[in-house]
């Protein structure tokens, strides 16, 4: 038997796929040829290493995109009044799955390998890029400074409470935050829930108001805003002391309604005794974010947010962020505290941490607020709904949370 050292047949040899006889040819063939035998040890190093880059790891926990299967499936569970048989997950890949997926994962990365250029090897140390041959350019046209027109300001979000709405992160890379996002209360919604017997007017549910109801305490990254404290002395120096002005926390966890989204949960906390004026600015990377939206809030060139942290207050809002890569690198929140700027806090997005409890929550108020609003149709519906209440129920839930599930239930039984 004749091969030439690109021959799918010695991938087929390297899995197993072929007969006796004709496994028996192709080992003969390489046997007696160099090239076969560099071309195999090829294959074979290509195929241990995607091996190993899609070993299963093991997990006693779900991880989020496993979850949002399950909701998924509760969803057309709920929809259709049957039951769908969901397998359960013991381990992580099948047997059988495994010598499928090297097939075809051994066979798209040795085409792929093969199809590269070639490329010298990389020297370790300082190299230089092969140079271009530079193109000579015609020179741009004068500029008249009479009528020159001055470099457009980058766009910034100001938000004030409306319809919802996401925007492109390259036209919008700073999302300005209010400190102050409106009054806790959920009087209107029960009245309208539970005395009228009908859903509340789309255009008046506020769902950062409903929101900030409930005390919400992040697990994230949590930044701490300090200055200087003051005291007496002739010539007003001070002793190194620093008190306490501001706390800002994040956490993330995939959008419960978008699980290829992630949402940014961002809780802002003022003293316990004083004011302070504070300014939160999110900074999206362009690089890795398509699209961004504070929810309940709406895009508006004109105004400002709050900027007022009122003492023993605290805000938390929510961003839902529409990746572009796989990347973990989301962007940054920036923040300032009567002037001086504080710790800044880097977003990242990673689908193995756990969310708490109070994300949980949280992410399933935003999912009632949004479906009271009408808005995100056709992702939020009665099925999801029912799918998070479940998940974040307990024994030991608060009181006030307790109630809340309730209230769903009856909404959606209007």
């Amino acid at each position: 038997m004749k091969l030439h050292p690109e021959d799918p047949r010695l991938t087929a040899y390297l899995l197993g796929e072929l007969g006796p006889e004709e496994s028996a040819a192709v080992e003969s063939a390489i046997a007696a040829d160099a090239a076969l035998q560099s071309a195999l040890r090829e294959t074979e190093s290509v195929r241990d290493l995607l091996t190993n880059t899609f070993a299963p790891a093991s997990s006693d926990q779900l991880l989020p995109s496993q979850r949002a299967a399950v909701l998924q499936a509760a969803h057309q569970a709920d929809l259709s009044g049957k039951t769908i048989p969901y397998p359960i997950i013991a381990g992580s890949w099948k047997p059988w799955l495994i010598p499928l997926a090297a097939a075809a994962a051994v066979a798209a990365g040795i085409f792929a390998i093969k199809q590269a250029p070639s490329a010298k090897p990389d020297v370790v140390g300082t190299t230089e890029p092969e140079k271009k041959p530079s193109v000579s350019k015609p020179a741009p046209p004068p500029v008249n400074i009479e009528t020159a027109s001055a470099v457009p300001p980058v766009k910034q979000e100001i938000f004030n409470p409306s319809s919802p709405g996401s925007v492109a992160a390259i036209d919008y890379p700073t999302l300005d935050l209010p400190v102050l996002s409106g009054k806790p209360d959920l009087s209107s919604l029960t009245q309208s829930i539970r005395t009228e017997r009908k859903l509340p007017d789309r255009d008046r549910v506020r769902l950062e108001e409903i929101l900030n109801s409930f005390p919400i305490r992040l697990n994230g990254v949590t930044a701490i805003a300090r200055a200087p404290k003051p005291v007496w002395h002739p010539d007003n120096r001070q002793d190194g002391l620093t008190t306490h002005t501001a706390t800002l926390a994040t956490e993330t966890l995939p959008c419960p309604w978008k699980p290829s989204a992630t949402l940014l949960l961002v809780s802002i906390r003022g003293n316990a005794t004083d004011d302070a004026g504070a300014k939160v600015v999110f900074h999206p990377n362009v690089k890795a974010v398509a699209r961004h939206h504070l929810l309940g809030f709406t895009t508006k060139e004109a105004g400002e947010n709050p900027t007022k942290l009122a003492a023993r207050s605290a805000t938390t809002l929510a961003i839902e962020i529409e990746p572009s890569t796989a990347t973990g690198d989301l962007g940054s929140v920036q923040w300032t505290v009567n002037g001086e700027p504080a710790t800044p806090v880097s977003i990242t997005r990673s689908g193995d941490n756990e969310p708490s409890d109070d994300a949980r929550f949280a992410a399933l108020v935003c999912a009632y607020a949004q479906w009271l609003a009408g808005s995100q149709q056709g992702l939020i519906d009665a099925a999801l709904l029912s799918a998070l209440s479940r998940e974040v129920s307990s024994v030991d839930l608060s009181a006030d949370r307790a109630d809340f599930l309730k209230l769903i239930g009856e909404s959606l039984k209007l």
